[in-house]
């Protein structure tokens, strides 16, 4: 080995060793891809343990109405899975506010005055007893979780970093009138650590409690707090939270306390002063220095049993199916309540997490990651830079290197997998795949492999905004194209979705995130399928180019069509996908121009793009937004218009002449209406918009004016175009122009 391939390779262990220690956010989330992976490879396992899950779903909503219901139904619901003979209930939701109508109060009154002097009539008496036993609900539903005996409430500590939307404006107890209200899920400490470290156990701001009537009648209380990673995945959950100098449970915890009858103490590392587990007769139950346990995931959603809580409150769930279960009520309808990402599924409601952590107690199946287990992982980590180090230079070639770096991190993987698999075992496999990577890279470069180098820059520069297969023929040929600047003849789009702002506000932010995905995806399918370029996101906005950094021949066609078919896509998810909120009031602008731009690789030395700048950019933006003045799904210019095909088939008109605001020079401005005939109707209604439009130029104004409105009565729904140019025409006749040349300047962008 040459000194400088030793000395490289020396600087990225020190450089991994160093990460390691670091943990840094971008690598945590890599692992958690890796973690969820092994699940995948595990695959699917049945429950060990009798938890099961009462849905709050939509067939329930359905047949008893919106949620929340009434407190009578939910003292049912207890009272059915009561006599169906479950084990313990908990509650995935919270009763925070009384629900008894206040119409109450003045019958009891009137029940008090009437029984005052011992005349009132008994009848009347009994009348207005049921009435007021009737219509107080909360007082039912204190009863059914008294009477059960079997209940464990659920209530939510706010944290410091959360920020409820919809409890904005409320005021909440102060700590010490709140956190008696929740007593009953305080753990019982004997004796804390002289030296406790700071750890990242939950710590509470505020609480959300159940009513007090509800927390007296309860056998157990706990929090339901879940805390995803960046990711937005939960695979870590809190057993106990920090809160006013005492530690409380959560809703699973609770849950197990009051079925083995025993109630949990934490177990200390008194010589580092950390939290270590919870003891639980005599079992232990690890948790990590947070307070946390790793959620040992069954399968997908309903791997547990699940029941519609309207089926158990009308009697449907025989006996023989509820009973010795541990159930958990809480809602499984997206928009009810928390949905979280899980390792087998993108959407998993979140009292499924409460139901694994539970039945993972029960079974004594924790998931742990042994803290005397990363000295082994820093040891390996060490010895697997130091073997790819040497191994890798010796063996001549790239190509040898990377098959024995592929192999190499392929059994360490293997490895780890199978430690998580058949023993539990959690071993960190970022890391190690990393350090292969890592000196595969650095060793193969420094060993001469410059082309291997070239070809991985560029797939990671063009990736992302180039199809594979344009990728493939760049690395195939680096010398077709330049990175750096230059001028190239290309056309561009630029589209954006139609008051998109108020979409968003209105559909909140998770199903504002799920429109635009589904939105995006197809358009740059699109893009792709006709080799663009994708430029960027803009939010809703989409903007792409063709001719760069490849030649695509006809791209003035190519534009068109994506415009044309964007168009036709955003159509069939307004009509076709009712299960998309919000799909029905998708509509998009489209602009298209073609012009000589620069185009390279642009930014600053922390982050370039692949971009292009001019005024033909500027300009496409421009004809986006003219789609907005005009009542247009597409606007393009002459410039595109003169340079498609003549059998290409494009329906359109010519809308107008104008000056964009910040240029001088005149750019005539067309619709396009799709690639296809012109309807019947559409023929005299385009006939009379063109020759409105050459009457108006020529200066005859009250002719055009009347041509404008023949145009705008024979498009179905009228055309906002003609309305326009009425109104500008009207202007125009109110205040003729001196030097008139057909061209109208707007001011604004």
């Amino acid at each position: 080995m040459k000194r400088i391939e030793i000395l490289i390779g020396l600087a990225i262990l020190t450089f991994m060793v160093g990460v390691f220690a670091a943990k840094p956010g971008l690598v945590n989330r890599l692992e958690y891809q890796l973690y969820d992976w092994r699940f995948r490879v595990r695959g699917e396992m049945p429950a060990k343990a009798p938890v099961a899950v009462v849905a709050i779903d939509a067939k329930s909503v359905d047949e008893l109405g919106r949620f929340p219901w009434r407190r009578s139904v939910m003292a049912k619901l207890i009272q059915r899975l009561s006599d169906g003979g479950v084990d313990t209930i908990g509650f995935d939701v919270v009763f925070s506010e009384p629900e008894t109508p206040p119409e109450i109060a003045p019958l009891r009154a009137v029940v008090a005055h009437l029984t005052s002097d011992g005349k009132g009539e008994s009848d009347v008496v009994d009348v207005l007893d049921r009435a007021i036993a009737s219509g107080d609900t909360d007082a039912r539903l204190e009863e059914a979780i008294r009477a059960s005996d079997r209940v464990v409430a659920g209530y939510f500590f706010r944290t410091p970093d959360y920020h409820d939307v919809e409890g904005e404006g409320r005021v909440d107890l102060p700590l010490d009138q709140s956190l008696p209200m929740v007593r009953k899920s305080r753990l019982q400490v004997t004796r804390l650590p002289e030296n406790i470290r700071p750890a990242p156990i939950l710590e509470c701001s505020s609480v959300e409690p159940n009513l007090e009537r509800f927390n007296k009648a309860t056998r157990r209380m706990g929090f339901f707090n879940a805390r995803p990673d960046a990711d937005g995945v939960v695979r870590r959950t809190a057993l106990i939270a920090h809160c006013g100098g005492d530690y409380y449970k959560a809703l699973a915890l609770a849950m197990y306390e009051l079925h083995v009858g025993k109630k949990a103490q934490l177990v200390w590392d008194m010589e580092h002063g950390l939290v270590q587990g919870l003891k639980v007769d005599d079992h232990i139950i690890p948790m990590d220095e947070g307070g946390r346990v790793l959620v040992n995931y069954r399968g997908p959603p309903q791997t547990f049993p699940h029941f519609s809580a309207v089926d158990v409150v009308l009697g449907r769930v025989p006996d023989e199916e509820l009973e010795g279960k541990l159930v958990l009520i809480g809602p499984t309808e997206i928009g009810i309540g928390d949905v979280y990402p899980s390792p087998f599924a993108e959407v998993a409601p979140g009292v499924e997490v409460h139901a694994t952590v539970l039945e993972n107690m029960l079974a004594h199946d924790v998931l742990r990651r042994r803290d005397d287990l990363v000295t082994v992982e820093l040891t390996s980590l060490v010895l697997l830079g130091l073997l790819t180090m040497f191994a890798v230079p010796l063996l001549g070639t790239a190509v040898r290197g990377a098959i024995f770096s592929v192999a190499l991190a392929g059994a360490v993987a293997g490895i780890i997998t199978w430690l998580f698999v058949e023993h539990g075992v959690v071993l960190n496999m970022s890391y190690p795949l990393l350090m292969v990577g890592l000196m595969y890279v650095g060793m193969a470069v420094t060993h001469g492999s410059a082309s291997e180098a070239q070809a991985r820059f560029i797939r990671e520069q063009f990736a992302q905004f180039v199809p594979p297969d344009v990728v493939n023929e760049m690395i195939a040929d680096p010398e077709s194209f330049v990175m750096g600047g230059q001028r190239k003849d290309i056309s561009i789009l630029f589209s954006d979705i139609r008051s998109f702002t108020t979409i968003s506000e209105e559909l909140g932010p998770d199903n504002t995130t799920k429109l635009l995905n589904e939105y995006l995806t197809p358009m740059t399918h699109l893009v792709f399928q006709t080799r663009g370029t994708l430029d960027k996101y803009i939010g809703d906005a989409v903007v792409a180019f063709w001719g760069a950094p490849l030649p695509v021949e006809d791209h003035p066609l190519k534009a068109a069509e994506v415009a044309v078919k964007m168009q036709e896509a955003v159509k069939e998810m307004r009509e076709g996908r009712p299960d998309l909120v919000g799909a029905d009031r998708l509509a998009i602008g489209v602009g298209i121009h073609s012009a000589e731009v620069n185009v390279g690789l642009m930014g600053s030395d922390m982050r370039v793009d692949y971009t292009m700048t001019g005024d033909g950019v500027n300009l496409c933006a421009r004809l986006e937004g003219m789609t907005k003045q005009y009542g247009a799904g597409i606007v393009t210019s002459r410039d595109l218009v003169d340079r498609l095909p003549a059998d290409a088939g494009f329906l359109m008109r010519e809308l107008d002449a104008i000056r964009v605001k910040g240029k001088n020079e005149p750019v005539h401005i067309f619709e396009i209406l799709g690639q296809r005939s012109a309807e019947p109707a559409e023929g005299e209604w385009l006939e009379t918009y063109t020759s409105a439009v050459k009457t108006y130029r020529a200066g005859n104004f009250a002719e055009a004016q009347d041509l404008f409105r023949k145009a705008d009565a024979a498009h179905e729904g009228g055309d906002k175009a003609s309305q326009l140019l009425i109104d500008r025409v009207g202007a125009l006749i109110a205040s003729p122009p001196d030097d008139w040349d057909g061209i109208w300047t707007f001011e604004t962008k």
